[in-house]
């Protein structure tokens, strides 16, 4: 398994360049938008590959003169501190899964201090990935102690200024999971926030969140957040985030917020920003699995690196960054999964959409080798 993978396009950049570091494996990846006016990386995918090389030693990169081809020599996981500026291009969260993905197998805990753009209109926000990614991760992991993310300071596209830190614990192995129940929704939670912007757009958006859900569940709680000055960043933006825990302890979520507003157009109104919340709220409930549809890549990720043993998970309709996942783990480690359909044993909506699957596969036995052994 140590000959080098070849890929054409940019897509699912991210993916196998994680799995490039866990797999030992060499990874080529060209025609990068040959055929686009400016053809090439972007500067995203640069800022990547320098995080990359921030918590790594002895990765080794090329990319050729017209940036179409980038060869990823993979290195040994340290982790530790980092402090790294994100830019502007991409929200934060861009590089936070691939440190959430990381985290685990480094040699020394991370401690990540990252700056840039905290909010991005059809990005998923690092308000996100804290509610639905770390609930999934501690379920891998036997100690979760000092695994958090904080946002200290927001900051919407275009101009940023925003600061998040990620501290996540290191792991011998991941522990297979066997999660075949959803549960039903208990509560709903949520955080409406603002930045640099009239404070009272907050509590528009929590009415017409709530008023959406009414007649759903009644223990609907969502706090506000009004930032000014420098905890608000240098845009001006708000927005609201939406989770819904389950009697089994899985938590789905949805959330909005506002764009740019380019010449022409007209600002987002509050109200309709917390109504679009809600019904992606409830979208993913009805979607159901046993986590978010966003964090499905991370379970895929882990049952395939857990000890030698079975692991199943329900999932929800795959989305397609989750099925390329499924054939970049086949790809990267050998490894496939079973799946076969959920069965509605009540035949009705009630267990809401009826292409959940229930997915299984034996662990590849991942040991963290990096570790510092105390």
């Amino acid at each position: 398994m140590s000959e080098e993978l070849q890929y054409s396009g940019v897509n699912f950049f991210r993916q196998r360049l994680v799995y490039s570091l866990l797999s030992g494996r060499s990874v080529k990846i060209f025609d990068i938008r040959h055929k686009d006016e400016n053809p090439g990386v972007r500067d995203f995918e640069t800022h990547l590959l320098k995080l990359l090389d921030q918590i790594t030693n002895g990765i080794k990169v090329s990319i050729n003169a017209t940036g179409t081809v980038v060869n990823f020599q993979p290195g040994v996981l340290i982790g530790g501190n980092v402090n790294f500026d994100c830019g502007l291009s991409r929200s934060i969260s861009y590089f936070l899964e691939v440190l959430v993905l990381l985290a685990p197998f480094c040699k020394r805990p991370i401690n990540a201090k990252l700056s840039g753009i905290t909010n991005k209109h059809d990005e998923l926000s690092c308000d996100a990935i804290r509610g639905t990614w770390l609930p999934v991760f501690k379920k891998f992991i036997l100690n979760d102690e000092n695994l958090e993310i904080k946002v200290l300071k927001r900051g919407f596209h275009p101009l940023g200024g925003g600061f998040v830190t990620f501290k996540s614990p290191v792991t011998k192995n991941l522990r297979p999971v066997t999660i075949e129940k959803v549960g039903k929704v208990c509560k709903i939670r949520g955080l409406s926030y603002t930045c640099r912007v009239n404070s009272s757009f907050a509590n528009r958006m929590v009415d017409a969140a709530k008023e959406k859900l009414r007649g759903f569940i009644s223990d609907v709680y969502i706090t506000v957040d009004q930032r000014k000055g420098e905890a608000g960043g240098k845009s001006n933006g708000f927005g609201i985030f939406l989770t819904a825990e389950t009697t089994d302890g899985v938590f789905y979520h949805g959330e909005a917020m506002s764009k740019e507003v380019q010449e022409g157009e007209t600002q987002a109104v509050p109200e309709d920003l917390g109504s679009a919340a809600a019904e992606r709220l409830l979208d993913e409930i009805f979607r159901g699995g046993a986590s978010d549809c966003t964090a499905s890549f991370l379970v895929s990720t882990f049952m395939a690196l857990t000890d030698r043993n079975a692991s199943k998970f329900m999932y929800g309709p795959m989305t397609q960054y989750s099925i390329y996942a499924l054939r970049h783990l086949k790809d990267f480690f050998g490894i496939t999964f079973n799946f076969s359909q959920k069965k509605n044993e009540n035949n009705d909506l009630l267990d809401g959409c009826r292409e959940k699957l229930l997915g299984s596969c034996i662990g590849v036995g991942y040991t963290n080798l990096n570790r510092t052994i105390l």
